[in-house]
């Protein structure tokens, strides 16, 4: 009998009889959404306090020892979690053959990055890089026992328990441990106790929701079934991990610590709203996905769908975030970061790519086409390392175009892929985008316009913030009242779950006729 589900005594909760896919797939969506904006919000808090308690050169250093974590992440688990979710029937030694394959390869690995930090650190050229990253490679192979538990509540769709744990994890570990720290003095070591703090209880609850399924176990047939799948998964995951760091890299090295703090923070408040939406696709629409993969026209369905919501909320977030760049620095990190806002606006205008691509990674791991998705992310990474290099000749903000341009090229290019995959055409995700970029340039345009009034009287940052994002937010429901066909489908799509949970409003939506 299959383990997909977990067995008596001890079941999953959220699974009400009768609901259809698009209604698990809609409640994940709102309940991955909610936890991830409410830490978001968190985030920004967080960081606004941080930013004043601590100097920028402690979040390079910081940003430097994770790139090293990162690529522990990627080493030690070899996408065997993502083999678990996608596996279409799942047997208990699965689960125990993974758990037990991603707990060993952590532990080497987290004991080999320990002994040699000091050899790793010496590629930074940076003071203060090498305890954290002992730090931070002794609580790694916590994470490794607890990947495959993570991956089981993905697969069981529990994404209201998922968002409570992400949420907690946050507030009562990273956050607590992290400004305690901060405020008694403790620099560069609050932000990595702060980490370690969050990884500790994010594995521990994991594991504790998942602890019927939860056992050791070494079957070599199954690892091999489990290896093959996610030897793709992990081809891709190395591309990725280069392409989201080498610019870090290339900035801490060639730039110094200080600029590294400067671009770090201004990718991280760029990577909020990516996190939000990025960590909701990959949650919620990776096992949805993977349970239609072979009805066509349905997932080809669901792909136009994603793509365009992407569309609706990225495109006129990403042209909010370029009109009031300065005031969210300001407002959020404060007057001695003002260095990080020209980065922080190139990079924001480049939101749609680099969120827009991961619908197509996540439909290729659902397709199986893990192979063909690996080495067209190997070919983004060369180009963000080609990027990165050539632009830090002209600073940080050099590093932020020479990226945009490489993550344009990569929205592309994965673009293609995802309509070969679901035979879409061409024509429809024109259309798509073409709608939103609309939306986005009146979006913009009215912040903006805004903000400018409101600069020229010299207003505080906080007031100018403020109203150029009501302005916003007036253009958008104005296009809704005058124009709703430019939201299209995916427009009625967010309506429909918003009203079935709040069907009070529906007098006050129009909708298209």
């Amino acid at each position: 009998m299959s383990s997909d589900q977990p067995p008596p005594p001890d079941p999953v909760p959220a699974a009400k009889p009768g609901r259809s896919l698009t209604q698990k797939t809609v409640s994940g969506f709102i309940w991955s959404a909610g936890g991830n904006a409410a830490q978001v919000v968190l985030r920004m808090l967080v960081l606004a306090v941080l930013a004043r308690l601590l100097e920028p050169s402690s979040f390079g250093i910081v940003s430097a020892a994770l790139i090293v974590i990162s690529l522990l992440e990627v080493t030690g688990q070899v996408g065997t979690s993502q083999a678990i979710i996608q596996r279409p029937d799942l047997e208990p030694r699965d689960i125990h053959t993974a758990i037990g394959f991603t707990a060993l390869t952590s532990c080497v690995m987290g004991a080999l990055i320990f002994v040699f930090a000091a050899d790793i650190a010496a590629l930074f050229d940076m003071q203060g890089v090498e305890p954290a990253v002992q730090l931070l490679a002794l609580a790694f192979p916590i994470k490794g026992f607890s990947v495959v538990s993570e991956a089981l509540l993905q697969r069981w769709m529990q994404f209201r328990r998922l968002a409570g744990i992400t949420l907690a994890s946050y507030i009562f570990g990273y956050a607590l441990v992290a400004l305690t720290l901060a405020y008694l003095g403790w620099g560069v070591l609050a932000l990595v106790y702060g980490q370690i703090a969050q990884t500790v209880l994010l594995s521990l609850c994991h594991i504790v929701f998942t602890r019927h399924a939860f056992g050791f176990g070494f079957h070599w047939h199954t690892l091999k079934g489990l290896l093959f799948f996610s030897g793709g998964v992990s081809l891709a995951r190395f591309a990725n991990f280069f392409s989201n760091n080498s610019d870090n890299f290339i900035v801490g090295r060639m730039l110094g610590a200080e600029a590294l703090g400067f671009y770090s923070r201004a990718f991280n408040f760029m990577m909020m709203p990516v996190g939000l939406l990025g960590s909701v696709l990959d949650v919620v629409l990776y096992p949805a996905m993977s349970s239609i993969q072979t009805e066509e026209e349905r997932l080809r369905r669901a792909y136009l769908l994603v793509v365009g919501l992407i569309a609706l909320t990225v495109m006129p977030l990403s042209a909010v975030m370029v009109a009031l760049g300065p005031e969210m620095i300001l407002v959020v990190l404060g007057p001695n970061w003002t260095a990080a806002i020209l980065p922080f606006q190139i990079l924001s205008a480049c939101l749609l790519f680099r969120i827009g691509y991961k619908a197509n990674t996540i439909l290729a791991r659902a397709k199986g086409a893990v192979y063909r998705s690996a080495w067209r992310q190997w070919l983004f990474a060369a180009l963000v390392v080609l990027g990165a290099w050539a632009g830090h000749f002209w600073g940080t903000s050099g590093v932020a175009a020479g990226v945009g341009l490489a993550l344009a090229a990569q929205f592309l290019m994965m673009l293609d892929f995802g309509r070969r995959l679901t035979s879409a055409s061409l024509g429809d995700l024109a259309r798509i985008h073409a709608r939103h970029l609309t939306v986005a340039l009146l979006t913009g345009g009215s912040a903006y316009a805004g903000a400018a009034l409101l600069r020229s009287y010299e207003m505080p940052a906080l007031v100018v913030l403020i109203a150029g994002a009501a302005a916003a937010g007036v253009t958008m429901l104005t296009v809704q009242v005058l124009a709703p066909k430019l939201y299209g489908e995916e427009g009625d799509w967010i309506l429909d779950a918003l009203l079935e949970r709040f069907p009070a409003a529906k007098k006050l939506l129009p909708r298209k006729s």
